[in-house]
């Protein structure tokens, strides 16, 4: 029984994947799977799944000699964000808008660039999210 359910995550994985359309966003891409729509505005790209029960925004730019550190520092500040944390990929915090919703928001990066990705409703397409957060490539 395992080894179905097992085989069964698999096939779900691969066939939400397989929908994905790979989409160029100059410095980067990253994969937007069906049901998604994707637009660019400036340095940012905002990701909204079509029925607005999840969003994604990531922001790309250089870091201007600064640690990633001290950018996710002033993203805290600027965005009144709070419980920020290192972790494997760089760091996490939380922040509420002005309407109230709360987001995730992640700053990773190396000493060239950063990203700042910023997720609403994750919970309602968490698999998608992490799809997409794992296929950004750098060109």
């Amino acid at each position: 029984m395992k080894r179905s359910l097992l085989v069964l995550a698999l096939v779900v994985f691969a066939a939400t994947a397989a929908f994905a359309e790979v989409k160029d966003f100059g410095p980067y891409t990253i994969d937007v799977p069906a049901g998604w729509t994707a637009e660019q505005d400036g340095e940012t790209v905002g990701f909204v799944k079509n029925d607005n029960s999840a969003s994604m925004s990531i922001s790309y730019d250089t870091t201007d000699g600064a640690t990633l550190k001290e950018i996710a520092d002033a993203f805290v500040e600027a965005l009144k964000g709070k419980n920020l944390k290192e972790t494997e990929l760089g760091y996490n915090f939380q922040m509420t808008n002005d309407s109230g919703v709360e987001s995730d928001c992640l700053v990773i990066g190396d000493k060239d660039h950063y990203a700042l990705i910023v997720v609403t409703g994750g919970e309602n397409a968490e698999a998608e999210v992490m799809g997409m957060i794992a296929s950004i490539e750098e060109k």
